[in-house]
């Protein structure tokens, strides 16, 4: 939309006039504002300011999504999909089924018995940078590590990080593009063994990696902190609809009596909508592969008599006692259900780890630009020399100047 020229009197100093474009978040999220002195016009100040959205989301366990707008749902799909995104960012997530000796219970807000999935690989899109962390995908099952990749090609993430520079496409831009000053964003390690990826805008993508020995397989938890992102499965979820929107914008409207129905446009219409495709996909695949191999498109089955995946073996239940102890150390009501349930349905209580992992990480703040030395992993060193040192200990200095006057007084 156009934002129109609106002046803003102050009673006896300046005029304020407002101006410029705005479009929907994630676009074109600008204004400008020009202060004119109130008895000379000649003197003006005119700044041009970026709308910075502070809304957080999330996925975890199996996956429980928190949209960026608080909805909190099950997604228990298998597949590659769009998490979030906007014009500067894109969140890919894969999700894999779990086979379960125990049918879950019903999902709260959604109403259907689930079947479960994990989180086992991740793909950004950050500016020009495009960064995945996955399993290897050129080795067998039995030998596959996560790693993690920038623009195709494995690297080593150092205590110092790993800096994204934009293309040159987007480098030299002052506000608004996904770069700042020629970078994208920046790569860190966060506490036991979580990855921290942060764009030019300050948006915080925070992903917990965990090996589970029992399926022999990764799995992670996600975080978004400080996003402008509103489209995907995280996305907003529109009014008067009881899920996310679809691409296209368009509601799937109120929640259906019916189970089969919800069942119908959540894990046909919704999941499918938000599919990634091989010309969408972010992800690195080996040789022959691609997002359809990890697509299992009848799951979670419907109104299910088992949770079966031929050829894996299920993973046992465990009691509601052990899934507690597990999660004891989670403190946010909501995730500490989700941890029970999680532990319940698969007996793995390294799921109660990951969540305590997830939880001790604590976003830069609203508001905050990317720097890659925002938050400087020594403590400052005291430069300057004697200016540092007279601020520092000027009472000292004082006090040895007055006592040498009066010495010099009493000498007199």
């Amino acid at each position: 939309m156009t934002v129109p020229e609106k002046d803003v009197v102050h009673p006896s100093t300046a005029k304020t006039t407002i101006n410029g474009t705005a479009a929907a978040l994630g676009e074109q999220d600008q204004f400008s504002l020009t202060s004119i002195d109130a008895n000379d016009v000649t003197q003006t100040c005119k700044g041009t300011y970026l709308f910075h959205v502070s809304s957080n989301g999330g996925g975890w366990g199996d996956p429980h999504l928190t949209t960026v707008d608080g909805l909190h749902y099950d997604f228990q799909s298998a597949g590659e999909f769009t998490a979030l995104r906007d014009d500067r960012l894109e969140i890919q997530t894969r999700q894999t089924a779990v086979p379960t000796a125990k049918i879950p219970i019903t999902n709260e807000h959604t109403g259907i018995k689930h079947c479960v999935a994990v989180y086992t690989a991740l793909a950004t899109r950050v500016g020009s940078s495009r960064v995945t962390l996955q399993p290897n995908p050129n080795v067998e099952e039995s030998r596959k590590g996560m790693e993690l990749r920038v623009n195709g090609k494995l690297v080593t993430l150092t205590d110092s990080g790993i800096t994204l520079k934009a293309s040159s496409g987007e480098q030299g831009a002052s506000i608004g593009p996904a770069a700042v000053g020629g970078i994208d964003g920046h790569i860190k390690k966060a506490a036991d063994g979580a990855i921290e990826i942060v764009d030019a805008r300050g948006t915080q993508v925070v992903v917990t990696p965990q090996f589970w020995n029992g399926p022999n397989v990764w799995y992670l938890n996600l975080k978004v902190y400080q996003t402008s992102a509103t489209q995907g499965t995280m996305g907003i979820v529109p009014e008067g609809s009881w899920i996310p929107a679809l691409p296209d914008g368009s509601s799937l409207g109120p929640k259906p009596e019916s189970i089969d129905e919800r069942y119908e446009q959540l894990y046909e219409k919704f999941a499918d909508a938000w599919r990634v495709t091989d010309a969408t996909s972010l992800f690195d695949y080996a040789s022959g592969t691609n997002t359809a191999t990890f697509t299992l498109d009848e799951w979670p089955y419907n109104s299910p008599e088992s949770c079966d995946v031929p050829g894996q073996t299920p993973v046992q239940p465990t009691t509601e006692a052990v899934a507690q102890a597990a999660c004891a150390a989670v403190q946010d009501p909501k995730e500490k259900a989700d941890c029970v349930f999680d532990v319940m349905i698969t007996g793995h209580e390294g799921f109660g780890k990951s969540y305590q992992i997830m939880q001790a990480f604590k976003p830069i703040g609203t508001g905050t630009w990317y720097s890659p030395d925002a938050r400087p992993t020594k403590p400052p060193t005291h430069q300057g020399g004697w200016v540092e040192l007279l601020k520092k200990w000027w009472w000292l200095i004082l006090l040895l100047i007055v006592g040498l006057l009066l010495l010099l007084r009493k000498k007199k």
